[in-house]
């Protein structure tokens, strides 16, 4: 009798353990649920918000389209520079073919003597120089022309009455008729010297024109030069961009990986234009924190291993799989051209920076210029007096680095990803 009671007791105290474990399992898959779906809605809004920014952006296109077409009245058709759009087309109306409106500028400069413009706005200027060269150069002739004709009209009546005195006194005024006739002579080549001075006048306006088209043609090359220019820097920056990653999106992650071993693979390799030495930022998918460092070490063609260093708690976080790579310096597939600007001291001096970041695959230029992706920033640089600092964000180099609209990357910032 009490062997029955003793495992009468024990069946429902093991009943309700089993309840109590199903129990706190439902309870976490639904805090874990209703965690995803919180992203999940955050994800959402911030896609439906961009998804309006680019419908936005797409209407001022479109409106920015039909103005400029109205304002030029030259329909046709535009079909891109190659299939690159994804099968995408223009439906505005107002579409215009820009080679056919540069063809109608050049075919109508052609028309009055004039070389191709590179914009609208020269050719105006080109037709309006044209017009008002011409213009002086008629009002100039017509007041040289009337003044000769006022002066040969005085010879002519002076003559008339001269020739009138001579017939009514043949005998007494012979001498004086002889006098008048010397002094038409006289007045008739100062005339014509007078004439000829306008003539050589008028050369030389003409080679003074020709001059001045010339030097109006070099600073018109001068111009297209510098237009080229930047339509190729905002080229470069177009190509660039569909490969440039936003701060926040990775540049890789782990494969392989396992706890107290030093080495891992990586998701990224040649394809990607990865080189030995890069350093990588490792992080959790669900922490913004860095956990640790990782190395290439070696390279493949879809993956590269890598040496691991620096976590923060090696024995309950350390590298595992899936874990997301970061570099601020480095993008796959993606060349960059980089430019040092600031003052650089120890142990980062620009030699020795410039020697790591070329090895690392990057081109470095000494000189703030159109093709340059991005701009490392140092100190700020001493001033002209040598007695103090000049704020880098003031230099002309800042500015222009500004204008092109370069990334900037500040040395304090990414000191964690060099090691010298």
């Amino acid at each position: 009798m009490h062997n029955r009671q003793s495992g009468a007791a024990h069946v429902p105290m093991v009943f309700f353990i089993l309840v109590l474990v199903m129990f706190l399992g439902a309870g976490g898959f639904a805090y874990k649920v209703n965690t995803d779906n919180a992203e999940l809605l955050k994800k959402n809004e911030q896609l439906v918000a961009d998804n309006d920014t680019l419908k936005k952006k797409d209407q001022l296109m479109d409106d920015y389209i039909t103005e400029i077409g109205n304002a030029i009245g030259k329909p046709g058709a535009f079909k891109g520079r190659g299939d690159v759009y994804g099968g995408a087309t223009i439906t505005n109306k107002a579409v215009m073919d820009p080679k056919e409106v540069k063809k109608l500028i050049d075919e109508t400069l052609g028309k009055v003597g004039l070389g191709a413009a590179s914009t609208l706005e020269n050719a105006f200027t080109s037709l309006l120089t044209k017009v008002s060269a011409a213009e002086a150069r008629v009002k100039d002739i017509e007041s040289e022309r009337d003044k000769a004709m006022a002066a040969k009209a005085e010879v002519d009546k002076q003559f008339a009455t001269a020739t009138a005195e001579a017939n009514t006194r043949a005998t007494e005024f012979t001498s004086n008729l002889e006098q008048t006739r010397n002094d038409y002579n006289s007045a008739k080549t100062e005339q014509e010297g007078r004439i000829n001075q306008i003539n050589e006048s008028l050369r030389a306006k003409n080679e003074e024109l020709s001059s001045e088209k010339e030097r109006a043609a070099a600073k018109e090359k001068e111009l297209a030069a510098q237009v080229a220019r930047h339509q190729m820097h905002s080229s470069a920056l177009l190509a660039r961009e569909t490969l440039r990653k936003a701060a926040d999106v990775p540049d890789g992650k782990i494969l392989v990986a396992k706890n107290g071993i030093a080495t891992a693979f990586i998701s990224l390799g040649r394809k990607d234009l990865l080189q030995a030495g890069t350093m990588f930022r490792v992080r959790n998918p669900n922490n913004n924190a860095v956990k640790g460092y990782a190395t290439v070490t070696r390279v493949e063609e879809e993956r590269s291993e890598v040496t691991l260093s620096d976590f923060v708690d090696p024995l309950a976080d350390y590298a595992r799989e899936g874990d997301l790579l970061y570099n601020d310096l480095y993008t796959p597939r993606m060349t960059r051209t980089i430019y040092l600007m600031g003052r650089f001291t120890a142990p980062y001096q620009k030699e020795n920076l410039t020697n790591l970041l070329k090895r690392l695959g990057n081109k470095v230029v000494d000189k703030m210029a159109p093709g340059v992706d991005t701009v490392i920033l140092g100190n700020d640089p001493i001033n002209e007096a040598g007695d103090g600092f000049a704020a880098v964000q003031d230099s002309a180099e800042f500015k222009l680095a500004s204008e092109l609209r370069v990334e900037f990357a500040y040395l304090n910032q990414i000191r964690d990803l060099i090691k010298l």
